[in-house]
């Protein structure tokens, strides 16, 4: 479960990352098209679940209304000694979207799903470290970039599948669950 990003940020993100991969790092750049804010992974799930994950996407969205993100800052998980994941920071209404993580998480929770481990941190990955090769001055570059992209409106979260491939994931829309009440 995620939420999509607009056009607009996508094209601002692609050009960041033109930036980036300019160093040359051994990096696994995620593709614009595929980047989006995860509220929820579940892994593999049985296909005879999916239908009840969407139910409870959509029974959630409508208890939650639309708010406003930005994305700014740039950051790596887990440390600056052992880099592995780059991304981006998130801003604006960050408590709405915390409420709206929790509640999906919660009620997934409750109908078997396990809940993750970590606490929430919103944040958007852009790539995956693979090896050191030229880390050094990617992270140079990365973590000055004082990037800062415009508001968007979240009114909607997507269930996504996503199979894996050998050029990485491929996501393929199964729901759009509305935000707001009387929405679904």
């Amino acid at each position: 479960m995620a939420i999509d990003l607009p056009g607009t940020q996508r094209k601002i993100l692609e050009e960041h990352q033109g930036r980036w991969k300019s160093t040359k790092a051994d990096v696994r750049w995620i593709y614009p098209s595929n980047m989006h804010l995860t509220l929820k992974f579940l892994g593999e799930i049985q296909e005879s679940s999916t239908e009840n994950v969407i139910a409870v996407c959509k029974e959630i969205c409508c208890l939650h209304r639309g708010f406003s993100l930005l994305l700014n800052g740039t950051g790596i998980f887990p440390s600056l000694r052992r880099p592995r994941v780059l991304w981006i920071g998130v801003g604006g209404k960050t408590d709405l979207l915390c409420k709206l993580q929790n509640s999906i998480e919660t009620a997934l929770e409750e109908k078997g799903f396990p809940r993750e481990d970590r606490a929430f941190t919103s944040h958007l990955t852009v790539g995956r470290v693979r090896s050191p090769r030229r880390l050094s001055r990617l992270l140079e570059v990365f973590l000055k970039d004082e990037i800062v992209i415009e508001p968007f409106t979240v009114k909607e979260v997507i269930v996504y599948k996503s199979r894996l491939t050998h050029r990485g994931p491929i996501y393929s829309p199964l729901a759009k669950c509305l935000l707001g009440p009387g929405k679904k």
